[in-house]
């Protein structure tokens, strides 16, 4: 059973590091800079975590059951479950992109679920995995970066279900 105190410092820090992610992406966040924003030593975060992967998959598995949840959704169409993906995308956007650059993954049995959906919807799993490829928090990002607002780019990954659910 976990002490009283620990699960409060892995709390914290989980908070921190969640924060961080979303304030400077995680290129721009070291494990220094979480013990120092949760308030605790950086060899209660070693310990806890092992390294910074370690910690990053942490948050990443604090907050997977956000996309059980978004993925479970009754949706009618490609469309609107796409739309859904989308906003979820967006509105989590520097964890989505710490989770694709992660080499340890950690998110199979959420990502399998999401692909399952997709390709009831648009019929096969090729089709599945293209409407998937432009739902990347990276690809999302650079679009933002290119000038698109987040309404085009929505609007455009909703055009695209519709062609794939409709055989186009």
């Amino acid at each position: 059973m976990e002490r009283a105190d620990a699960a409060h410092n892995r709390a914290l820090v989980l908070e921190a590091a969640t924060r961080l992610i979303w304030e400077r992406g995680i290129e721009g966040v070291s494990v220094d800079a979480v013990a120092a924003a949760a308030g605790v030593g950086k060899g209660t975060v070693f310990r806890r975590f092992g390294d910074k992967a370690g910690l990053v998959q942490a948050v990443l598995d604090a907050t997977a059951a956000s996309w059980i949840q978004v993925a479970s959704l009754e949706c009618r169409s490609a469309a609107e479950f796409a739309g859904t993906l989308f906003d979820h995308v967006l509105a989590n956007l520097p964890l989505v992109i710490a989770a694709e650059r992660t080499t340890s993954g950690g998110c199979e049995a959420e990502f399998q679920i999401t692909v399952d959906r997709l390709t009831a919807h648009v019929g096969t799993l090729f089709k599945a995995h293209a409407l998937l490829t432009v739902l990347r928090g990276t690809h999302v990002a650079f679009l933002l970066g290119q000038g698109m607002t987040a309404a085009e780019i929505r609007a455009g990954v909703i055009s695209l279900a519709e062609s794939l659910e409709a055989g186009v």
